[in-house]
């Protein structure tokens, strides 16, 4: 019996390869238009008006040269449907027609249970959806999100609903439907008191919860009168829904901020429904709770950017801020705008409109400007304690950033603004468990900055580069190639990562490798390099060449080191020796493999000779 969600590599091939990804990218809503052999369109992951985002269906594959982002069939429905790797299999198969191997028998019994759960969700929806937009009761509701400014378009395309204010009213509707008592609890739609089953919600206004993939989990109430608290009410924790998992309308948003490659955070429903109906469609909703890891990882397959827009006196923007830090961990920026005083999103962008909301976002600052530039205006930036707790904060932020020259520039910024040295701000870092790594020399790798790499750094490129465009040579490679050999640690993780394939099988297939790697700068250089395949005469020369190259930087860097440890005054015999040996290693190795490469040459120009002159060299 195979175990949870284990798919074999042979039928996750089987799926691919019956999936054209040129037929699900444009069934996603992506126009492509022939070009030549290959397709184009404007990108789906960013806005762009020159289409960039390019579809081939020979190589089965889709690359934007705008934002570098890269894969296949698999890549493309993970990152535009927002579905983790199993979810999209399964997407795909169905679209296939593809059975998938048998789950145990438990896994089975909980998503027959999910199943049903999210069936009675939908019911609820269509119910109190129904029961706002033509109930007796819900006159009320209807007024007073007409005096909110939220239009029947909105209404339903959020599908709002209202609960009236008898307490079995929905248990008495589900029961007709046939569900059960146990489901209305297992789904939290119903409670139990001191006088027996009673409905969750009533006598307020209902917003639908939906996961990432649309599928109903859960509501938020808000209450019709000051008498009833709380003023807001989310379901509570089921197997369908978990607060610290759920972020309020990222399935409606989730296009639109991959996209915009930036997502806006609010605090509320109304803050999320004004927006969208303003047009600004990449808004989401924390809900009043701090975000979370899974919130944040969540965030990262679709967006390198959040933007918190809290008004200035909000504690939910307190809230936020605790977990700003799991965003910026998983490599997310980070900034802040505030409305004024006295305002929210909501009535912001219906008193001031579109424009202005979006001129507010552009000004928005980063997390670490915003925690030292609140503290500079209010003039608290000179009591001792009050710098050194904002040192703190920043060295909360500091220590997550993952980029290291990012991470430098906001120390020296840091250091200015509070008038701190910068030793104070790294010993603080070191602290809080920052390992003091040299900064690596980096290059872009796709080099479309018009930077001149090197020539080391040319040769890994094309070294890593040929290893993708021809991975039936990885095997011999692998045996004769120190992986440590190669300086650049980006260009490193990808052979890493082509080296741990061939480990799992006999040998390399880049499809399978595209199917299974979840980091998009990797991906997208994968997939680059496919795109850029040329008709090379000879890979394994190619190969070959590279690493007697590279090779032989290696030996010049010690060659180096030996000669700057003479020149330093460590003139003893052995060191000379060592030098005089080494510089002698150098020359053989490259006299050695140029050999090689005559020899191989000549053996080639042997077994094209003519018949006559073959006969010849086999009598002789």
């Amino acid at each position: 019996m195979a175990t949870k969600n284990y798919i074999p590599p042979d039928t996750i091939d089987e799926i691919r390869t019956n999936n054209n990804i040129v037929d699900v990218i444009t069934d996603c809503g992506v126009q492509l238009k022939q070009a030549g052999k290959d397709y184009q369109a404007l990108c789906p992951f960013h806005d762009e008006k020159t289409p960039s985002f390019s579809v081939s269906p020979d190589k089965q594959i889709f690359y934007c040269f705008g934002c570098q982002t890269g894969g296949n069939v698999i890549s493309f429905v993970q990152k535009h449907e927002g579905k983790n790797f199993i979810e999209t299999i399964k997407w795909l198969a169905d679209r296939a027609n593809i059975s998938l191997p048998e789950g145990d028998s438990k896994s089975d019994e909980k998503q027959k249970l999910i199943n049903g759960l999210s069936e009675l969700n939908r019911f609820a929806i269509r119910y109190y959806h129904e029961l706002l937009r033509t109930g007796q009761h819900s006159q009320q509701a209807r007024e007073y999100l007409k005096n909110r400014g939220v239009i029947s378009q909105t209404i339903h395309h959020f599908q709002l609903g209202y609960a009236k204010q008898q307490r079995q009213d929905l248990i008495k509707a589900a029961k007709h439907e046939g569900y059960t008592i146990q489901q209305l609890l297992d789904a939290g739609l119903i409670k139990n008191d001191d006088l027996g089953p009673q409905d969750r919600f009533w006598n307020r206004i209902l917003f639908p919860i939906h996961n990432a993939q649309g599928h109903p989990i859960g509501f938020g109430g808000r209450s019709l009168s000051n008498e009833h608290q709380p003023k807001y009410l989310n379901s509570p924790a089921t197997i369908l829904y978990d607060k610290s998992k759920i972020l309020y309308n990222l399935d409606k948003a989730r296009q639109s901020i991959s996209r915009k490659q930036a997502a806006l955070l609010v605090e509320g429903y109304m803050d999320v429904l004004m927006l969208h109906q303003h047009g600004i469609e990449n808004v989401i909703a924390s809900s009043g709770t701090s975000l979370s890891q899974q919130h944040a990882s969540l965030l990262s397959r679709y967006t390198p950017e959040v933007v918190i827009v809290f008004d200035g006196d909000s504690s939910g923007l307190k809230a936020a801020q605790r977990g700003l830090h799991c965003l910026i961990g998983e490599g997310i920026r980070v900034r802040i705008a505030l409305v004024p005083d006295g305002d929210d999103p909501d009535s912001f962008v219906k008193e001031h409109g579109a424009d202005e909301f979006e001129n507010l976002i552009d000004k928005a600052i980063n997390l670490i400007e915003f925690q030292i530039q609140s503290a500079i205006q209010d003039n608290s930036i000179r009591n001792p304690e009050v710098k050194t707790q904002v040192l703190m904060d920043t060295c909360q932020v500091i220590v997550n950033i993952q980029n290291r020259v990012e991470r430098t520039e906001y120390v020296k910024y840091a250091s200015k603004e509070l008038d701190i040295d910068q030793s104070i701000i790294w010993r603080e870092l070191r602290e809080l468990g920052l390992k003091d790594i040299p900064i690596p020399k980096q290059f872009n790798r796709q080099n479309n900055s018009g930077k001149k790499l090197s020539p080391r750094e040319q040769i890994e490129l094309q070294f890593v580069q040929s290893l993708i465009q021809a991975p039936e040579f990885i095997p011999t490679v692998k045996q004769e190639f120190d992986i440590n050999d190669i300086q650049d640690p980006f260009l490193g993780e990808i052979t890493q990562i082509l080296w741990d394939e061939l480990e799992t099988n006999e040998e390399v297939d880049i499809q399978q490798v595209l199917n299974t790697i979840e980091d998009e700068k990797f991906s997208g250089f994968i997939t680059n390099a496919l795109l850029n395949k040329k008709n090379i005469p000879s890979y394994d020369k190619r190969i070959q060449g590279c690493i007697v190259k590279l090779k032989t930087y290696l030996i010049q860097d010690i060659e180096q080191q030996v000669r700057k440890s003479s020149q330093s005054g460590n003139n003893d015999l052995d060191t000379l020796k060592e030098l005089v040996n080494i510089t002698k290693r150098r020359r053989s190795y490259v006299q050695e493999k140029q050999s090689e490469q005559q020899e191989k040459s000549d053996l080639s120009e042997i077994a094209t000779d003519t018949p006559d002159n073959s006969k010849k060299i086999k009598e002789n």
